[in-house]
């Protein structure tokens, strides 16, 4: 990727050309949709389960945030899952990475910076597009946080009834953790379990903090995981950013030009 000299303004209108372009291309013939059957068998099971797990969530939250539990003091870390820790530097580095006359620039260079580039953009997106589609399913569901569990148990929803108290289903922070713990595992996939499980453990720090129920951060953890998946797919099919592999969930990053 070679922007051309000129005026920031100048520069982010080049990247937009290439990016619409890019977006818009025909995909490989051999390549897979972004979008799989075994994608859509795998959130059928989650449905599943979070309706398996539903009858426990009043037991479940009970029990984790009691004074006693020995785990109590996880809820202090629970707000790494705000996602302002991860789009505010996202967004950062690609408006800056922006203002660089690339042209002026060794290829090598260049290509370096292109990869940096089209991930801080994918990870910007990929997050932002998972939490508003959460925060469009907590307005439309509207489940009663766990603090009124003693007045309306687990299963009081008010649809569209908007606030904070009616936002429980999905998790916002889980559906973070949940965009975040596939984009690392993407970046870094020889420690990707490592991740996924250390992401997990930080969206169930939500349940300690009795800010959600179990099913909520099941639900979010989901939505934000299979946001980013089927977006980078979608992206290494126009090969922006990552790499396609045929017949494999987790495309590759691109090692060199971002188209």
């Amino acid at each position: 990727m070679n922007a051309g000299g000129g005026g920031i303004g100048e520069r982010l209108k080049y990247v937009t050309r290439r990016y619409v372009h890019a977006l818009t291309a025909r995909p490989a013939d051999w390549a897979d949709p972004a979008w799989t059957g075994g994608m859509t068998m795998t959130v059928a099971l989650i449905v599943f389960l979070i309706l398996a797990v539903h009858p426990y969530d009043e037991f479940l939250s009970r029990t984790f945030t009691a004074d006693d539990h020995p785990m109590r003091n996880l809820r202090y870390v629970t707000d790494i899952g705000l996602s302002k820790w991860y789009v505010v530097p996202a967004f950062s580095i690609a408006v800056c990475l922006i203002a660089i006359d690339w042209k002026s620039l060794p290829p090598s260079r260049s290509a370096r910076l292109a990869i940096v580039y089209s991930q801080a953009t994918y990870a910007f997106w990929a997050i932002s597009a998972a939490g508003t589609l959460t925060a469009i399913v907590k307005y439309l569901i509207g489940r009663a946080r766990p603090a009124f569990i003693d007045s309306w148990g687990t299963g009081y929803f008010s649809p569209f009834a908007g606030g904070d108290d009616w936002a429980s289903f999905p998790s916002g922070h889980s559906t973070t953790m949940g965009a975040v713990g596939c984009i690392l595992a993407l970046w870094f996939p020889r420690w990707r379990l490592p991740i996924l499980l250390a992401t997990m453990g930080i969206a169930f720090t939500r349940l300690i903090a009795r800010a959600h129920y179990p099913t909520d951060i099941i639900a979010g953890y989901s939505v934000g995981f299979f946001v980013a998946i089927a977006m980078a797919r979608f992206l290494a099919n126009r090969r922006i950013g990552f790499r396609a592999r045929k017949a494999r969930l987790w495309p590759a990053v691109r090692r060199g030009q971002l188209h």
